[in-house]
């Protein structure tokens, strides 16, 4: 008997593991922002969240589309538009939820009724499907081609970093050469700003100590002492995949130099997600709610009020 023929999204996990394993990563290359940003966006506008915008901001980079805009067939031919013939699609997932009847009660599922309030009776489950950048689709408007911008050699610190540092919760201490996080203490370590090559090398290192302190017990409770290697590495993918996904939200490139503070982890990365690739999912919506929180802090003050 044949094995299965590999998904679209499983064939995306494994490109993805692929170039870690390589000691790479489409995200941590320079890239040129636009008016549109970075971060993948959907016909509407809407931004792509968790693992959709991991998977297809790795591709875009990895493609070099100039375009944040992902559209399926059917979007593109609505905009009298089509895909050009031999392009190929990517995964974005489908996230679903369905209420499941026990035995002895009427209904699909779908009904109302009280056990389509009981969590342990909700199935979740995900499918993937296919979508295309504007890149590969001729026709389409000129909103979904946003001009591109040269990027600037360094940054000076975004205001919504400035405001994430004055408003999370844990402190930052400055000083040494180390940068970590310290879940006993709550704290964060960081070396001197000008101890960085580049302000975008600083403050990328500083949201992967934000991710990791999000997983504190007063926050989002994500340490745990199931196996310390292995859980390690899931929490070094989870800050990671964090601090990628903030400065795709607050349209920062981080350079690829920070990338190689990280090498000494991929390993143990790699390993845990060619035997269980789900982990990566697993992983990106941790990554997601740990964003979440991040961003919650660097949001101006008229968007607080509202």
């Amino acid at each position: 008997m044949s094995a299965a023929k590999p998904t679209l999204l499983d064939t995306a996990i494994a490109s993805i593991i692929n170039e870690m394993a390589k000691g790479t990563a489409p995200w941590r290359k320079p890239w040129k922002t636009s008016s549109g940003g970075v971060l993948p966006r959907r016909s509407t506008g809407e931004t792509f969240s968790g693992m959709n915008a991991i998977l297809l901001s790795t591709i875009q980079m990895a493609h070099g589309y100039s375009s944040p805009y992902w559209l399926t067939f059917q979007q593109a031919l609505a905009l009298d538009s089509c895909v050009r013939k031999g392009e190929r699609g990517s995964p974005a997932i489908l996230y679903k939820t369905r209420v499941v009847p026990c035995e002895g009660e009427a209904g699909d599922g779908a009904s109302a009724g009280s056990y389509d309030r009981d969590p342990d009776r909700i199935l979740r489950f995900l499918k993937s499907y296919a979508v295309f950048n504007a890149c590969q689709i001729d026709g389409l408007p000129e909103r979904f081609f946003p001009v591109a911008l040269a990027p600037e050699p360094d940054i000076a610190l975004d205001p919504a970093i400035e405001r994430i540092m004055a408003r999370f919760p844990t402190p930052v201490s400055v000083g040494g050469d180390r940068a970590c996080y310290y879940p006993a203490t709550d704290r964060i370590q960081m070396p001197p700003r000008t101890a960085f090559d580049t302000d975008a090398d600083y403050v990328a290192t500083l949201l992967h100590e934000f991710a990791h302190a999000t997983g504190h017990s007063s926050r989002l409770d994500r340490f745990k002492t199931d196996g310390v290697r292995e859980a390690y590495a899931r929490e070094e993918l989870v800050a990671e995949l964090t601090s990628h996904l903030v400065s795709l939200h607050l349209g920062l490139a981080p350079s690829e130099a920070v990338f190689h503070n990280h090498v000494a982890y991929l390993s143990s990365w790699v390993s845990m997600l060619r035997d269980k690739p789900g982990e990566l999912l697993k992983a990106a919506g941790k990554a997601q709610a740990a964003c979440d929180l991040i961003l919650a802090c660097g949001c101006a003050d008229d968007q607080i009020a509202a």
